[in-house]
């Protein structure tokens, strides 16, 4: 997985969960807090399970290189920097958090920006952009407030906070990749094994042709 992936997956599902969560406001206020809640905890097991499948790939793929530059075989040398950058690796899993939390993050420092010095002409702009990128999150502090535009501390924290939540559990997915690579590995290894025993245990059990009568 490379950094482009985790930001593109990351960006994608946020909007998925923009759009549902705009859809969750039309039922009410009580509805839209129980089943927003349900929907950003389904949104964060989502993203785990999807960085576990990208550090699945990336380490398979990481390993299928190992193997080519270790035997030294035709282009391994020439091998792709894409296809390189798309192998496992802790950092670059970290730049991938940080790429797809940039543009919420930016979004929401602005609106403090605008609202603290103040910038009249972009507070409101910076205000809506801001919130909206945050909206699936707003279900955590719906219930001590009507408003979103208010400059609460709590407020504050969650729009500080919010852009890091889904690439992080995308992050802490992805460090499951080794861990998954290796026991899948041994699952393979065992069925292999039992699949020889049991050809073994086949070729003992063929029964030897009849003598010929004399």
């Amino acid at each position: 997985m490379s950094v482009r992936d985790m930001w593109k997956a990351s960006a994608l599902q946020l909007l998925l969960m923009i759009l549902l969560d705009l859809a969750l406001i039309s039922l009410g206020r009580v509805p839209w807090l129980v089943l927003g809640t349900l929907a950003l905890l389904a949104g964060v097991y989502f993203s785990f399970r999807r960085g576990m499948g990208f550090g699945h790939e990336a380490c398979a793929l990481m390993d299928s290189v190992k193997s080519v530059q270790s035997h030294g075989g035709p282009g391994s040398d020439q091998l792709d920097e894409k296809l390189l950058r798309r192998t496992w690796s802790r950092d670059r899993g970290v730049r991938g958090v940080l790429a797809s939390a940039l543009v919420p993050y930016a979004a929401s420092c602005l609106y403090m920006m605008a609202a603290l010095v103040p910038l009249r002409r972009a507070l409101v702009p910076a205000r809506v952009v801001a919130l909206f990128l945050a909206m699936p999150f707003w279900p955590v502090v719906g219930y001590w407030f009507e408003s979103m535009d208010q400059m609460h501390p709590a407020i504050i924290a969650l729009l500080m906070i919010s852009p890091f939540v889904l690439p992080l559990c995308m992050f802490a997915g992805y460090m499951q990749g080794p861990k998954l690579w290796q026991k899948s590995e041994r699952a393979m290894a065992q069925g292999r094994r039992r699949a020889k025993a049991r050809s073994r245990v086949g070729q003992k059990r063929v029964p030897k042709p009849p003598k010929p009568e004399i």
